[in-house]
This record gives structure tokens, sequence and C-alpha cells, in this order.
């Protein structure tokens, strides 16, 4: 299980929060990669490439049953 971490910067303090919303998780890393490429351009940035100031990583939380 996965899930997207969205990073932004308030000045100098980071705050982070899963950005599809609590509890929320993607079955494996490739959906969770899509996510973040479409959270990039909903945020004004283009293509995986984030505006000044903000980041996302899609961070695993446990093993993904196959």
């Amino acid at each position: 299980m996965w899930v997207l971490v969205y990073i932004i910067l308030n000045g100098s303090e980071p705050m982070a929060v899963n950005a599809y919303g609590p509890k929320y998780t993607f079955p494996d890393m490739y959906s969770c990669f899509e996510a973040r490429e479409k959270l990039s351009v909903d945020v004004g940035g283009t293509d995986g490439y984030f505006p000044q100031g903000m980041q996302a990583v899609c961070v695993m939380t446990k093993e993904s049953s196959v």
C-alpha cells in the first residue's frame, strides 16, 4: 500500500498531509505515481514538476499483496 504525501512550505515551516485525505492509500507504486503527476498539474505545476515550495512523494506503508 502507498500513500501520496503532499508537502507545502509555509515560510520555512513544512506542512505535510495525505494528498487524497485521511487513510487513503493506493494499491501499488504505479497508481500512486500517476496520482502524483495529476496533483502536480492540479496545484499549478507541469507533468511531475511542482511549484516552488511544494512537493509530493509516494511512501510505501506496508507490502502490497500480489
